[in-house]
């Protein structure tokens, strides 16, 4: 009890430091940030809960939000993600972790990228299109280490290595870093989180084409543009278990760098760790003011374990983004 007091007094404490270290401009520079897709949530089981991803871990899934959950891996973890929309962008995510022999500690690589489909070259003096098909994509190339302090406290952080292509002639380089923190009471079912995510220097593009402005003169060259730093609080507890049956609760607090704060709550049913049901909502969260679903099926095949998690996201513009991903793990581990 004392413990979890604590911990929280701290949380609290931390956030309105946090919150002035990264001002919030609420909707002033929404659409501002550069890699925007590095705030997506690649860890499928969260996004079906609203997003929650700070507090989860167990497997190579944690590098798709908070880096301090992968010190739970018992052993080799693969996570393979895909999401889309009918926008026409597809983005996804490859994640590969292990144990560190002899430590409490473990190590990833990953890959996170984002394509657009193919879509014309227009000019103003060629306004119905040139007939050359362009294409973008953003990528992100990632490195993680994270360590069990105590038996309750864990950390990681991922280093990311950033790509940003545009056929049209453009191209830049950036670094990233998200740094997570896990504290877990297990005999009262309860665990909290914060993570640091995308934090970096402004990146900007390089290319042979400058950009012109209105007035015809070529500029010297592009704009920077900042990273879509974030930070998060999250907290999850075991709200009812009875035999076979589990119901998880999860809330979690964002401060973007670039929009306004907002708030997720999510739940996951589970029934004999093999399936899963899940839900959540993101409050002031601009474009998505519907609730998230998703489902999770665990399958033992040999000596490895197979979680299939599915998720829609319904947006208000864009449609709904779905997602699906595929977690491959030793068979001894329970699913998370």
């Amino acid at each position: 009890m004392i413990a979890r007091t604590a911990l929280l007094v701290l949380a609290l404490a931390a956030s309105p430091a946090i919150a002035q270290w990264l001002p919030s401009y609420g909707g002033e520079r929404a659409g501002q940030a550069s890699y925007s897709f590095l705030k997506s949530d690649y860890h499928i089981g969260s996004s079906g809960m609203g997003s929650v991803g700070s507090v989860l871990g167990g497997d190579a899934r944690s590098m798709g939000y908070n880096p301090a959950g992968l010190a739970q891996t018992k052993g080799l973890s693969m996570a393979f993600t895909s999401l889309g929309s009918g926008s026409g962008l597809e983005q996804g995510s490859a994640f590969v972790a292990g144990k560190v022999r002899g430590r409490s500690a473990a190590w990833g690589i990953g890959i996170q990228r984002l394509q657009t489909g193919a879509y014309q070259e227009r000019t103003e003096f060629r306004p119905q299109g040139t007939g050359r098909l362009l294409y973008d994509a953003q990528t992100a190339f990632l490195l993680t280490y994270s360590q069990q302090l105590t038996e309750q406290f864990q950390m990681g952080l991922s280093l990311k290595a950033l790509n940003e292509t545009y056929s049209a002639g453009y191209t830049g380089w950036g670094a990233a870093a998200d740094i997570g923190f896990q504290y877990h009471l297990r005999e009262e079912g309860l665990r909290f989180a914060v993570v640091l995510r995308n934090f970096g220097a402004p990146v900007s593009l390089q290319g042979s084409n400058w950009a012109v402005g209105y007035n015809r003169d070529s500029l010297s060259s592009l704009e920077s543009a900042n990273l879509p730093t974030e930070f998060a609080i999250g907290i999850h507890f075991r709200a009812y278990q009875r035999g076979k049956h589990h119901l998880d609760l999860a809330a979690q607090l964002v401060h973007p760098s670039d929009n306004a704060e907002n708030y997720r709550v999510g739940l996951e049913y589970r029934f004999a760790d093999q399936l899963f049901v899940r839900s959540g909502i993101m409050l002031n969260q601009a474009g998505q003011p519907f609730p998230t679903m998703g489902l999770g099926f665990a399958q033992k095949l040999g000596s490895t374990l197979a979680l299939l998690d599915l998720s829609v996201q319904p947006t208000a513009g864009m449609g709904s983004w779905t997602a699906i991903g595929l977690t491959l793990q030793p068979q001894t581990v329970k699913a998370p």
